[in-house]
C-alpha cells in the first residue's frame, strides 16, 4: 500500500515539473506583447528566471525606458550606461516597432543615440518625454530624423532643433508628430528668418506643437498636401504663421491674443477651436482685435466653430468692430467656452449676434468645463 501511494505521488510530481514551465514554453510573439507592458530594465532582469527567456529581451520589439525621482534604482546616474549597453548588446538585425524613453535625467548624447538608433531599426513608433524641471542647454540638427518606417513621433523635450538651409528632416512615412517644448531655430541666423519644416511628409495628417518656442523667426510655414489636424498650443512666439493645408479639417489654437495666420487654402476645414488669454490691457490694443478678425476670415470656411469667454470678452470691449459682418461664413454651431459663474448673457449676446450676421440659423451652446448644454434662453436674445 504504501509502494502505491508513493508511485502515485511520483506521478503527479513528474506530471507538475512538466507543467511548471507553461510561461517559458509561450511563443515569442506573445512574450514580446507581455514585455511590451513593462519597463525595459525589468524585461532583462526576469530573463534570469528561465533559459528559454536568456536572450529574449535581444530582440523585444517594444522598448520602454523610464526613470524619474521615484523610480526604485538605487542609482539613477548608471541609466545612461544601461541604456547605451542595452542598445549595444541587442540583437543589431532585430526590429523595433516601439520606443517609448521617459527620463528626468536625460542628456544630449544620450537623446541623439536613441534616435540614431530609432532610426537605424526601422521604428514605426518614437515617444522620447523629458520629466525633469530644469532647462537642458544645447541642440541638435534634424538630418539625425531620417527614416521611411517612422509613423509616430512625440518628442517633449528643451533642446533646441537646429534647423539649416541645406539640412531637413526625411521621414516619408510619419502620419503622426507631436512636439511639445523643443525651440526651432534657424542655423545660421539668416535675413529671410523664415522657416518651414513639414512639406517633405507626405503621409503626415496630425501635427501638434506644444508649449514651443521659436526663436528669431518671423515666419513659420506649416505647408502639407495631407495635413488634416493642427493645434498649436501656449505657443512662445512673436511668429507670423502661414498654413497652406488643403485637406486640413481641424484647426485648434491656445494662446496669445497676438496671433497673425495667413492661409491659402483651407477647403476642407470643418471644425475650429479658438482660445485666448485675456486681460483688461488688451482693451488698450484694438489692432489684437483687428489682428484677431483678420484671423477669423482666414478661417472663414469653418462650421463648427468654439471660442473661450476671452474671446467673447475681447470682441464685446469693441462695439464698433462687432458692427461689422461676421467673416465665418457657413457656421452651423458655435460653442462657447465659459469658466466664470454665472455667464454673462448681455455680453454674450452682443458677440453672438456679431456671429449671427453671416450665419443667421447657426445653433450657439454654452459649454461649462466638460459639459456642454444648450443654452436655448439666448436663442431669444
Amino acid at each position: 500500500m504504501v509502494r502505491r501511494k508513493s508511485t502515485r505521488v511520483t506521478d503527479r510530481s513528474r506530471e507538475m515539473l512538466n507543467d511548471d514551465d507553461r510561461i517559458s514554453r509561450l511563443p515569442d510573439g506573445v512574450i514580446h506583447h507581455i514585455y511590451s507592458f513593462i519597463d525595459t530594465r525589468f524585461a532583462v532582469q526576469s530573463s534570469l528566471l528561465s533559459s528559454r527567456w536568456r536572450n529574449t529581451w535581444k530582440s523585444h520589439p517594444y522598448l520602454n525606458f523610464k526613470i524619474d525621482r521615484f523610480t526604485n534604482q538605487t542609482n539613477p546616474s548608471k541609466f545612461p550606461n544601461f541604456v547605451h549597453r542595452f542598445l549595444s548588446d541587442r540583437d543589431n538585425d532585430a526590429e523595433v516597432t516601439t520606443i517609448d524613453f521617459r527620463s528626468n535625467s536625460i542628456k544630449l548624447p544620450l537623446l541623439k543615440e536613441i534616435i540614431t538608433y530609432a532610426m537605424s531599426h526601422r521604428t514605426q513608433k518614437l515617444n522620447i518625454e523629458f520629466l525633469g524641471d530644469k532647462t537642458r542647454r544645447g541642440g541638435f540638427d534634424l538630418s539625425l530624423f531620417k527614416s521611411r518606417f517612422l509613423q509616430d513621433l512625440r518628442l517633449s523635450i528643451d533642446f533646441e532643433f537646429l534647423k539649416t538651409p541645406t539640412m531637413t528632416w526625411d521621414l516619408p512615412g510619419l502620419t503622426s508628430l507631436n512636439l511639445e517644448s523643443v525651440t526651432f531655430t534657424l542655423h545660421p541666423p539668416n535675413d529671410s528668418k523664415s522657416i518651414e519644416l513639414f512639406s517633405r511628409f507626405s503621409n503626415l495628417k496630425t501635427l501638434m506643437l506644444v508649449n514651443c518656442r521659436l526663436s528669431n523667426i518671423d515666419s513659420f510655414i506649416i505647408k502639407s498636401n495631407t495635413l488634416q489636424n493642427l493645434s498649436l498650443i501656449d505657443l512662445n512666439h512673436h511668429s507670423d504663421f502661414i498654413i497652406s493645408a488643403p485637406k486640413l479639417s481641424s484647426f485648434t489654437y491656445y494662446g496669445m491674443a497676438r496671433f497673425s495666420l495667413s492661409a491659402l487654402d483651407l477647403d476642407s476645414l470643418q471644425t475650429v477651436s479658438f482660445h485666448i488669454i485675456y486681460n483688461r490691457a488688451l482693451q488698450k490694443q484694438p489692432e489684437l482685435v483687428e489682428l484677431m478678425i483678420k484671423t477669423f476670415k482666414q478661417l472663414r470656411k469653418a462650421k463648427f466653430l468654439t471660442v473661450n469667454s476671452d474671446v467673447v470678452r475681447l470682441l464685446s470691449g469693441f462695439p464698433e468692430l462687432l458692427e461689422r459682418r461676421c467673416p465665418f461664413m457657413s457656421l452651423r454651431s458655435l460653442t462657447l467656452v465659459e469658466h466664470r459663474l454665472p455667464p454673462s448673457s448681455i455680453v454674450f449676446s452682443d458677440v453672438i449676434a456679431y456671429f449671427r450676421s453671416s450665419s443667421p440659423g447657426l445653433k450657439v451652446n454654452i459649454e461649462l468645463g466638460v459639459a456642454p448644454w444648450n443654452i436655448r434662453w439666448i436663442d431669444c436674445l
